[in-house]
């Protein structure tokens, strides 16, 4: 109560109601945290979280908005360019989130999630070899990064036939979720003889 005039509590104020999967308190919170901050500049975090609460609360335009805000104030920060690419394939707009995702690739190359998001953009389009590098180099930097990744290397295993592979993989997915039920199912298929 005594920091109720601090911008650095507020905005945290503002990442819990979010992460608590309270959008609209999260406005409000980053809100009055963008007003305390006054002629100081914003924060990456701040950026972060107020797209993200945007997008959640339903109004993906005002996310685009205030992630393309963050990219122009922090150009070279990974995670505000990922989350400017998320948003804009959120609202269809695949090819320049695909550009922002490669742009960002190349000058953060060590940032999984990067990697792994311009994978989902491959395979939802159907270019499953350009899914295969992204999603293999998102493993590589780290391993744990989710069930879906797994998930979908294996799938792309099973299309190339490969059922070793796809095996390890939707294991893994299975390890790091194990309510994944379409990868215990696959795991299942793949056990039964032929």
């Amino acid at each position: 109560s005594r920091a109720r005039d601090d911008a650095r509590p507020m905005l945290l104020w503002g990442v819990v109601a979010l992460k608590r999967d309270d959008p609209e308190v999260a406005e409000g919170r980053l809100a009055k945290a963008r007003d305390l901050f006054g002629a100081r500049p914003v924060p990456p975090l701040w950026f972060w979280a107020a797209a993200l609460a945007a997008g959640s609360a339903g109004d993906m335009a005002r996310g685009v908005a205030i992630a393309q805000e963050g990219v122009t104030a922090w150009p070279h920060h990974p995670v505000l360019r990922n989350n400017l690419a998320v948003l804009l394939e959120a609202t269809g707009d695949v090819a320049e989130a695909e550009r922002v995702l490669r742009a960002a690739l190349a000058e953060e190359p060590s940032l999984p999630q990067l990697s792994k998001n311009l994978g989902d953009l491959h395979y939802r389009a159907g270019r499953y070899e350009d899914a295969q590098a992204a999603f293999d180099r998102a493993a590589k930097l780290a391993p744990d990064l989710g069930d879906d990744l797994y998930f979908k290397l294996g799938n792309l295993a099973f299309r190339q036939r490969d059922r070793d592979r796809a095996r390890d993989c939707w294991r893994r997915a299975a390890e790091l979720h194990p309510g994944h039920q379409l990868a215990r199912s696959n795991l299942e298929i793949l056990d039964v003889p032929a």
